[in-house]
């Protein structure tokens, strides 16, 4: 009999079983892509290299190795992942029809790479990688023994002809979907490979995991009771004071809302201004559209970490979320994971798959989930199909970003049957890029200017003088400030200067403590445990005597309220957010100002995107508009933002061209092909591989360090002692004690001797290079951390 795999208990896995089993659950998940053909045919050939007798022979050596302790035979040393691939990039069509020539290599690369990622079709410099270890690896596939034994097997060898036209029909459809709605075929057809590759990869390992337990791998899809969950949120909201006048406002948001819900799938916005209550009115709306369109997923994805935790606890709470319950997964480097090994393990088995009714994100999550090449990342891809989406602070998506972000919007709604809704005070019009959402995004709430206007708590003031504020210009404007109104939050744009005016500040308070000022810095020099205390910290005062100076960390969804903000000029995109941290909810009916400055000595020039918003608002100002965060002025910046900074959004990469293009037409890829001479390129020719390697939604040019602040230092201590199993646990905790730190920064500490490396893989920060007020220090005689890039 041939096996797939040895339990530990000894039980066999018939792989005729295992194939069958997985075809069938592929078949089912693949309905949601309407691609069920194609994910049955792959997971159907997936492991037919298992179909030999040196396979088997190879697993029972494993297993008795294993039981008596001897050394492993190596894992992966069978080749396995080939032959089903070889098998159908062979089985060549009479007729040379592209269509069945994509059918066939869609299945094979996913079958090919099953184990590790995706490769490219043809990469930047002209190769073609799939294609060229389909045909070296003939060695070690005992192709004839497979062959013959798939067909004993009743694995469809016959048939096969008649099976890839059922793919190629799929294929057509779905093609003509994309012409239909002007989609980018090309591009769409990427992410359709990817659909399939991650219902190949889920079925493959949740077979084997169940199988593994001795537990009946589970086929059709229960849809979460969506009623229960829409049940508790309004008994909770029926909690829920309406007499202020915000409390009205944010009550009428909601209910809006809640109507909305009953409308078709679709791509909507929800312009709601800061403070009137978007978390809960969107969660209404995605409730209540899951529950009528029976979708499978509510997955709610947020800009920073900085935020996550903040959403995720009031989600939690509205949804009277008990710590036995199980509906809400959150998915982020900041969770701790149990240090229960059942339970580290089931919590790892949910962020592979997003397989729990609600998922609370991060952005990085998102699209590093779509725009890798690596199979444990892509494994959840799948089930973002079917699904409600919320975008929460959608202005905050990385410009390098938008064009993938667009079209992986554009690939749900009109491929993956999802609806999705973008949510921000200040809308970009990513609608109106040169590769746009290509449905307009329809308002929930089909006028919100009356609530624009109810909402409206600041002011805001142009105070950029010429030459800019020098540290002492500023520092007596801020303490103006801070004394006319009892607390004061200010905002720069750099490192380098958050933490130069801070000291200043420092200084003066230290020398009048009659003043009392409670004096707090905020930045990512700090890390996340660090900052996340900060935020705490101000929000148990409130706000009372605090001056918080803080880099725009602070400014995306953070929920705090101070009486007066005043904001380094930037785009009025970043205006708008931090005007959202003044006065917040109302506290002062008449309204509150936000300053706008300008720094004499400000260094951007390691920040185009900033430097380039700051142009424009500098020309917004000098045209004195009424009313500054006005729709129709955030529209006009939008407009000439965007423009400027076209060539940005591509995710454009030195030598490589952008991977916009690395993921559809592949020109560059195509061309180096022509140029060596070849003239029968694959049918998929995008550059898989080399796109997943370069995108990363974070610089991937930092490197994290471990610091001394808190249990930062314990952690640093038990990484040390950890066995292999050990260190892995804590990696996850270390992330929340990281600083991500420039190469040219690491050779700075590294000369000063404040770097340690453990076991060659964790950088630790010496104590005396980190500050509990200004974070990761260069300069220990004047604390002060001077920094050219990020912010």
């Amino acid at each position: 009999m041939y096996i797939s795999r040895i339990a530990e208990d000894g039980r066999e896995q018939p792989t005729r079983q295992h194939l069958q089993e997985c075809a069938e659950y592929a078949c089912n998940i693949g309905k949601k892509f309407a691609a069920s053909e194609i994910c049955r045919t792959t997971a159907l050939f997936h492991d037919m290299g298992k179909l030999s007798s040196e396979f088997v022979e190879y697993l029972k050596r494993s297993y008795m190795n294993e039981k008596l302790g001897n050394k492993p035979n190596g894992k992966g040393s069978i080749i396995h992942s080939t032959q089903g691939a070889k098998f159908l990039f062979e089985s060549q069509s009479s007729d040379n029809d592209l269509i069945m020539a994509l059918a066939r290599e869609i299945s094979a690369i996913c079958i090919a790479n099953h184990h590790g990622g995706l490769m490219d079709g043809i990469s930047p410099c002209g190769n073609t990688p799939f294609r060229d270890r389909l045909v070296r690896e003939n060695d070690g596939l005992h192709y004839a023994e497979v062959i013959k034994a798939a067909e004993e097997e009743h694995i469809s060898i016959s048939s096969v002809s008649d099976t890839l036209k059922q793919c190629g029909n799929e294929l057509r459809k779905f093609i003509e979907t994309c012409k239909a709605n002007n989609l980018n075929v090309a591009f769409m057809l990427h992410l359709l490979t990817k659909s399939v590759f991650s219902c190949l990869v889920d079925s493959d390992r949740y077979n084997a995991y169940c199988f593994e337990i001795n537990k009946v791998s589970e086929i059709k899809i229960q849809l979460p009771p969506w009623e229960e969950y829409a049940q508790r949120l309004e008994q909770k909201i029926s909690t829920f004071s309406a007499t202020s006048g915000i409390n009205i406002i944010r009550r009428e948001i909601s209910e809006k809302c809640l109507c909305a819900a009953n409308r078709p799938k679709g791509i909507y916005r929800l312009d709601v201004p800061t403070g009137g209550g978007k978390t809960l009115s969107s969660l209404r709306f995605a409730l209540n559209h899951a529950r009528i369109h029976e979708a499978e997923h509510v997955i709610y994805v947020i800009p920073y970490l900085s935020v996550l935790e903040q959403t995720a606890k009031d989600i939690k709470k509205a949804l009277q979320f008990k710590p036995a319950d199980s509906f809400i997964l959150e998915h982020h480097s900041n969770l701790i994971i149990s240090d229960d090994p059942e339970e580290a393990q089931a919590y790892r088995l949910l962020t592979d798959r997003w397989d729990s009714p609600i998922i609370i994100t991060t952005m990085v999550q998102f699209l590093e989930s779509i725009y890798s090449s690596k199979s444990s990342d892509l494994r959840k891809f799948h089930n973002m199909g079917n699904a409600v989406f919320i975008f929460d602070e959608v202005q905050s998506l990385p410009l390098k970003c938008t064009y993938l972000f667009n079209e992986a919007v554009n690939y749900l709604y009109y491929c993956a049957g999802c609806s999705i809704l973008l949510c921000t005070a200040t809308q970009p019009p990513l609608n109106e890029t040169e590769k746009p959402i290509l449905s307009k995004p329809s308002s929930l709430i089909a006028d919100m200017s009356e609530s624009f206007r109810k909402l409206k708590r600041t002011y805001i003031k142009d105070h950029t003088i010429p030459g800019g504020y020098s540290t002492d210009v500023l520092q007596q404007f801020v303490l103006d400030r801070f004394r006319e109104e009892g607390n004061c939050l200010v905002i720069l744009n750099t490192k380098k200067d958050a933490a130069i005016i801070y000291k200043s500040l420092e200084s003066y308070a230290q020398t009048n403590p009659q003043e009392q000022i409670e004096l707090i810095h905020l930045s990512t020099t700090m890390c996340p445990a660090h900052r996340l205390n900060i935020i705490n910290k101000i929000k148990d005062k409130k706000q009372k005597n605090i001056l918080c100076i803080s880099t725009q960390l602070i400014e995306a969804g953070v929920d705090i309220s101070f009486s007066c903000v005043i904001r380094a000029i930037a785009g009025m995109d970043s205006i708008a957010q931090a005007a959202g941290r003044c006065n917040r909810n109302g506290e002062n009916p008449s309204g509150k100002n936000v300053y706008i400055i300008n720094l004499s000595k400000e260094d951007l020039s390691m920040l185009p995107d900033i430097k380039c918003g700051a142009d424009i608002t500098y020309r917004i100002l000098a045209e004195n508009p009424s009313d500054l965060l006005s729709p129709a002025v955030i529209e006009r910046y939008y407009k000439e933002y965007f423009e400027k900074q076209k060539s940005q959004m591509c995710y454009p990469v030195k030598e490589l061209g952008n991977l916009y293009d690395l993921l559809s037409n592949n020109k560059k890829g195509i061309g180096a092909y022509q140029n060596r001479g070849g003239t029968n390129p694959p049918a998929l020719w995008q550059a898989f591989q080399t796109a997943g390697e370069q995108f990363s939604v974070i610089d991937q040019r930092t490197t994290g360090v471990l610091v001394p602040y808190a249990d930062g230092a314990k952690l640093a201590e038990k990484y040390k002692r950890a066995d292999i199993k050990g260190k892995n646990a804590l990696l996850r905790q270390i992330g929340r004690y990281s600083v991500s730190l420039y190469p040219y920064q690491i050779k700075r500490l590294d000369e000063l001797g404040a770097l340690t490396l453990i076991d060659d893989e964790i950088l630790t920060l010496n104590s005396l290079y980190y500050s509990n007020k200004l974070g990761v220090i260069f300069d220990i005689s004047a604390e002060i951390l001077i920094v050219e890039e990020g912010s």
